[in-house]
């Protein structure tokens, strides 16, 4: 039977252990703080999101179980990823009667796109919608930053997963499903749409970066942009609600 002081040795390593793994792993917790501070608004402290992410990082460290298959950092990468959206989504400073407006604009776009059969402009989505063009726009924007983080989790799901749990692997699919249907969105999007959103969420680059590889003001690039997702956001509701009514 080990003594005490053999239990106490043991202990210590195991703590040990835990704490250079969790020191080890601090430059991927900056790096993806790194990654989310670049594409979020100004007002989120990326400090902020670097605690976030070492509290996804400890949650990894602790909960991580080398039998089901997956390497530690694609574990752990997961987990970071899953504390940053969750401290973002606590963020949400839209009010109902702002949410209301919003999706009026985007089942008037879904309207308009239907009926046009290409996307429509923020002039026409303000006469259907029975608001100004300013109006329109600004709701564009904040829908901007809302979809980003769904946009981020269906783009970088983990499909090293155990298959282990039969609903994981249910969710598993459905989630890869999505983010299938997703790409199909994208791709039926036009060109400038298609070429802001993967240079903005795939490279990484700035909107000023963006515009100046398509030639157009930094504004513009804004304009396509917020435009494109806010397409993106109703037609992806608007899936998983006929998905819901099932």
């Amino acid at each position: 039977m080990p003594s005490l002081e053999d239990i106490q040795a043991y202990s210590a390593t195991l703590v040990a252990a835990r704490e250079q793994r969790i020191v080890e792993h601090l430059p991927l917790v900056k790096q993806i703080a790194a990654s989310f501070a670049a594409r979020v608004p100004r007002s989120v402290d990326p400090a902020d999101l670097t605690s976030a992410g070492t509290v996804g990082l400890i949650r990894a460290v602790d909960a991580f179980d080398p039998d089901r298959g997956v390497a530690f950092e694609a574990f752990a990468r997961r987990c970071i990823r899953e504390a940053v959206l969750d401290h973002l989504r606590s963020l949400d400073p839209l009010p109902y009667s702002t949410r209301a407006r919003l999706r009026q604009v985007e089942s008037c776009m879904l309207e308009l796109e239907k009926h046009l059969s290409r996307l429509p402009t923020e002039q026409e989505i303000a006469e259907a919608s029975g608001l100004t063009v300013r109006d329109v726009s600004n709701l564009m924007a904040q829908a901007t930053s809302m979809t980003l983080f769904a946009l981020d989790e269906l783009r970088d799901l983990d499909d090293s997963r155990s298959e282990a749990d039969g609903r994981e692997v249910l969710q598993r699919i459905e989630q890869k499903e999505l983010r299938d249907v997703l790409a199909g969105l994208i791709r039926r999007l036009p060109r400038a749409e298609r070429v802001a959103l993967t240079l903005y969420y795939y490279e990484g680059l700035r909107m000023k970066e963006i515009g100046n590889l398509m030639n157009v003001s930094e504004s513009r690039v804004s304009q396509i942009h917020a435009r494109a997702v806010t397409m993106l956001r109703a037609e992806m509701r608007e899936i998983l609600e006929q998905r819901g009514g099932r």
